[in-house]
């Protein structure tokens, strides 16, 4: 009984040193710390989304076109009744075939007469009498030729084109209605030249113009995007600025609401690597044999962390959760991180 209480007593006070150390394994800080990340709600947005009018007076003959119906550029859209401006039109080139027929009299006529005053057989008031005519025949004849395009510049309304691919989203008019100039016939959307839409506050956009890795989130599929340029006015009233982005290859659905996403601006620490201790989240550092606790300012649980340590740190990996600050380590191995945390795949 003696001999046991003795052995008790002697293991009580025994140093703490002869207690086994924890083993970890470690990291150089470096190799940790990434850009940070960020996102903003983004929208795609079309770049031209007209309402097409008629610009003449005249009923509407058909709409060969529907809702939905994919158009190219020049494709007919809308045919209305030209039975007048093209009476209006012939009317103008009668006109023209009459005033060339007159002026090029008049222009012979002048060429005679200028033959006949080499040969003193006729005065020079009857010269210039015929080169008036003649003069005023091609004013005439000018001012007929510009009536003649305006009334081509009317037939040509008679039909309604597409200026560019698109997609019907609305038909504002029917066939066998009486459109004048202003009346909307349908509505379409630029499918060729789109572009994302994102407001961001103004470090947001300094880090976005830094960045060469963006993409659009939209239903869990990402897309690849460039940035166009950030709209150098603050919005009053959010305090932001809109950023323009275009699609590098596949593009999302017109209308798509989602994400843009991206990296840049300073380095961070993971959030998983962070512990905390004392109400204070920080890191375990190698110190010799021993763990050094090291806080983080302004870290926030369960988000990466800026921090300030120089690369070459060694940071404690596995075995962090069990340590307290002081405590003996026994390095086990250091943890080759190959691929870094990096931003959404391509």
């Amino acid at each position: 009984m003696i001999r046991l209480c003795i052995t008790a007593l002697l293991a009580a006070i025994a140093p703490i040193s002869t207690f086994a150390a924890v083993p970890v394994t470690t990291v150089a800080v470096g190799d940790l710390l990434q850009q940070s990340r960020h996102s903003a709600p983004a929208t795609v947005i079309a770049h031209n989304s007209p309402s097409l009018s008629a610009e003449i007076n005249a009923r509407i003959d058909s709409i060969p076109v529907r809702v939905g119906d994919t158009v190219e550029s020049d494709e007919l859209l809308a045919q209305l009744d030209c039975r007048q401006y093209n009476s209006l039109l012939a009317a103008a080139k009668a006109g023209m075939d009459q005033l060339a027929s007159e002026r090029d009299f008049s222009a012979a006529q002048l060429r005679r007469a200028e033959g006949l005053k080499l040969k003193k057989g006729i005065s020079d008031e009857g010269v210039e009498q015929r080169k008036s005519e003649w003069e005023s025949y091609t004013a005439r004849y000018r001012m007929h030729e510009e009536t003649q395009r305006q009334a081509q510049l009317q037939v040509d309304r008679c039909q309604i084109r597409a200026p560019f691919r698109a997609v019907v989203v609305e038909r504002l008019s029917s066939s066998g209605s009486l459109a004048t100039i202003g009346t909307p016939i349908l509505k379409l959307v630029q499918l060729d030249d789109i572009e994302i839409s994102a407001n961001l506050r103004e470090q947001e956009s300094e880090t976005l113009k830094e960045s060469s890795k963006i993409w659009f989130e939209f239903f869990n599929k990402r897309y690849r995007l460039t940035l166009r340029g950030i709209v150098p006015v603050i919005e009053s009233r959010t305090r932001t600025r809109e950023a323009r982005l275009r699609f590098s290859k596949e593009s999302a659905p017109i209308g798509a609401a989602g994400r843009v996403l991206w990296q840049g601006g300073s380095l961070q620490l993971p959030a998983g690597y962070l512990v905390k201790r004392s109400e204070q989240l920080g890191v375990f550092l190698v110190d010799g044999d021993k763990a050094r606790f090291h806080p983080v300012a302004g870290a926030v649980e369960g988000q990466p962390a800026v921090t300030d340590l120089p690369a070459e740190r060694v940071l404690i990996v596995e075995g962090r959760q069990r340590l307290s600050d002081g405590d003996d380590i026994s390095v086990h191995g250091q943890r080759n991180i190959k691929d870094k945390p990096s931003g959404p795949a391509e």
